[in-house]
């Protein structure tokens, strides 16, 4: 079953290409305008939608920041639904944050999840792309990392910053908007997306918090959806991907952050799934490495080979050889496809002809 994702999330998007004149019916393909068409009504869409839509269109339109933009644009009071009540009344960011990667896996969005990673005296909230991307998710993530600061910024006031924001794919030929959006350094070709914030901020009182309120809130969220099941592979699939690079994504770490043993953690994916760790490990490594040949203009198989977990750049080639059947100079070929009249989509999808965006 293909994965699906919020529908609230394209018409917000939608609302914002038609304010500032974004010509969707020229840009999208018939498979895209369909999803436009369907979000309409529609409560879920295919998770990949909104990922393409916000890449392409930056792409043909030239708007180099466009994700980031339309994150800044969006209603985020009332426009993701009981999760906006939820931050309008957290006590404090800590609570933010907790219950987002509580509930957004479960109801939202099956593109990205959320990770917290612990430093010294800071907390990086790591956001994974977790589907695979035909154009790229650069658009997509930094979308999903404005909005994280636009919560912040509910519970903490509209002048709080975080420390630094680090960004996986390279810097764009400007990057001022970002800078100004983000009012901190900012760090391009990391290991990670994150935003990054003192742990002090974590704890610190919400300017307009209600414990009461959001209690009630998250209690009643919670009976909503005790229903739905929890899905143990994707559960692996993020927790994979937060710790692949530097090679620490192991069934043992996996398994102690999942709370439970590591053959029961075999035990139950075969049960459910039919699927190894070992499996699953081989999809994320396949999905990271086609993401980085999209980014990177001069891959680097030291680089490749840190963020696929290998303590050398022989490990790296290796796997591209062994496992993906192809070396450095074919995967980048076919991975840094752009969107243009014409082009053919990924295998899976159905084919996919674009049209020449009109001048604004």
């Amino acid at each position: 079953m293909e994965a699906s994702s919020n529908a609230a999330a394209v018409r917000q998007f939608v609302r914002y290409a038609r304010a500032t004149g974004i010509p969707l019916e020229s840009i999208l393909d018939e498979e895209l305008m369909a999803v436009v068409h369907a979000s309409v009504a529609a409560d879920h869409v295919p998770a990949h939608a909104l990922v393409d839509m916000l890449q392409i269109c930056a792409h043909l339109t030239r708007r180099a920041n466009l994700g980031a933009a339309a994150a800044a644009w969006v209603n985020v009071r009332g426009g993701f639904g009981p999760l906006s009540l939820l931050w309008e009344h957290a006590p404090t960011l800590a609570d933010a944050t907790r219950v987002n990667r509580r509930f957004m896996q479960r109801l939202d969005c099956a593109a990205l999840a959320l990770h917290a990673e612990d430093g010294n005296d800071e907390l990086a909230l790591q956001h994974l792309l977790m589907i695979p991307a035909r154009y790229g998710g650069t658009q997509f993530i930094e979308a999903t990392l404005t909005i994280e600061l636009r919560v912040a910024q509910m519970v903490l006031g509209a002048a709080w910053s975080p420390a630094r924001v680090e960004l996986g794919h390279p810097a764009p030929a400007s990057t001022r908007y970002l800078r100004g959006l983000f009012r901190c350094p900012i760090e391009f070709g990391a290991d990670r997306n994150a935003l990054v914030i003192k742990r002090d901020d974590m704890a610190r009182p919400a300017v307009n918090g209600n414990a009461h309120m959001f209690a009630y809130l998250e209690r009643h969220l919670e009976s909503a959806n005790r229903t739905i099941p929890i899905d143990l592979r994707r559960q692996v699939e993020h927790v994979i991907a937060a710790h692949l690079a530097g090679g620490h994504a192991t069934l043992e770490r996996v398994a102690h952050e999942l709370a439970i043993g590591p053959r029961t953690l075999q035990r139950r994916l075969a049960e459910s799934s039919g699927l190894t760790f070992a499996s699953i490990l081989e999809a994320v490594r396949r999905r990271v490495a086609e993401e980085y040949f999209q980014l990177e203009s001069r891959p680097n198989l030291l680089q490749l080979a840190h963020r696929l977990g290998y303590a050398d750049a022989s490990g790296a080639s290796r796997y591209l050889r062994v496992g993906l059947h192809t070396g450095v100079k074919t995967l980048r070929t076919r991975c840094t496809e752009r969107p243009s009249k014409g082009k053919t989509r990924a295998p899976e999808r159905t084919q996919i002809a674009i049209s020449p965006a009109r001048r604004e």
